[in-house]
């Protein structure tokens, strides 16, 4: 019996001994004591099922985990070098309890860039969003960031020229803001969810304006539109950008009017009366679509409602780029 003079420390089930450093014997000559057993199985050559006791000697520190060891040197905090992520995206910068904070730089897989704050793994704070664009890396926005989205002040480039330079808040453009178009149309007042909603004013690129109530991106309620060129003005209300009803005249008085006398008895009231009617329509009161009336200018042989739908076209809301920079930041989070 090969081990019929060491002490016991395991016992085989099949026919093989415990293997080389599966067990620990007490050495002779030494009053050490074993102080901690355990009992465990291994696999050797094929074989499974082999049971094993190990010890330890009193006093003897059991070396840590291996996995241990490198979980902690993989903790991160503080600056650090480029860490590659398993989606593509590389980031450089600062880090606390493991994650994102502070000042970095997250580059994406297709090539876009963010370089700001971060806070608890997300861009948090001032930062400067750049769009791979056919290989370069054109400026899209800059500004306020909270909780990985556009949040605060900040100025959006768009692909095709136009520019917003406003508030934003979920990624929205929410607030008081300025949107340029890219035919030169410019709409200034406030914005709710990223559409026109409030009071605001239009510019248009011949010089006419207007200004008024707007509800979902679309000219809803009272509003006045000026006409440079023909200094003249309506007044009137609209409902989902159509003018229902209002006053057509001069911008300016002591100049010689123009506009065809209108044969309408008491058209004060009349106006005033059907204003009431649409702002219930609006609020939900009166139900029934009313018949609308339009006031033409004979000599330019248009009406209000062409008119402004002809100045409306050419120019829209670009959403489809503020979402594709929501995505490469859900991808870097």
């Amino acid at each position: 019996d090969l081990g019929r003079d060491l002490p016991v420390v395991g016992k085989m089930v099949g026919s093989r001994l415990p293997s080389r450093g599966s067990g620990r014997p007490k050495s002779e000559g030494t009053n050490s004591t074993r102080s901690e057993r355990g009992t465990g199985t291994q696999s050797r050559g094929g074989v499974t099922g082999f049971e094993v006791e190990w010890f330890e000697e009193e006093g003897e520190e059991r070396p840590e985990q291996l996995w241990k060891t490198w979980d902690k040197r993989a903790q991160k905090a503080g600056e650090h070098a480029t860490v590659y992520h398993a989606n593509g995206d590389k980031y450089r910068g600062q880090y606390l309890a493991n994650m994102r904070h502070g000042q970095g730089t997250l580059t994406y897989k297709n090539g876009s860039k963010y370089e700001g704050e971060f806070m608890n793994d997300k861009q948090h704070g001032h930062g400067t969003h750049w769009a791979n664009d056919n290989g370069k890396l054109r400026l899209q926005y800059r500004g306020g960031f909270g909780n990985g989205k556009r949040q605060g002040s900040g100025t959006f480039a768009y692909s095709d020229g136009g520019r917003y330079d406003g508030e934003w808040y979920d990624g929205k453009r929410h607030g008081q803001g300025r949107m340029t178009y890219v035919d030169g149309t410019v709409y200034e007042g406030a914005w709710q969810n990223g559409m026109r909603h409030g009071p605001g004013t239009l510019f248009m690129v011949n010089g006419d304006t207007f200004q008024g109530e707007y509800a979902l991106d679309m000219k809803e309620g009272p509003g006045t539109f000026y006409y440079v060129s023909s200094n003249k003005r309506y007044d009137g209300v609209w409902s989902k950008d159509v003018a229902k009803c209002g006053l057509y005249g001069e911008m300016t008085e002591g100049v010689e009017s123009t506009l065809p006398q209108l044969k309408l008895l008491q058209p004060i009231e009349v106006l005033e009366t059907r204003a009431y009617e649409l702002e219930e329509d609006r609020a939900g009161v009166t139900g029934g679509q009313i018949a609308m009336g339009e006031i033409q200018d004979t000599q330019g042989g248009m009406s209000v409602q062409q008119t402004q739908q002809q100045q409306d076209q050419g120019y829209g809301i670009q959403e489809e780029e503020e979402e594709d920079l929501f995505d490469e930041l859900d991808e870097g989070e």
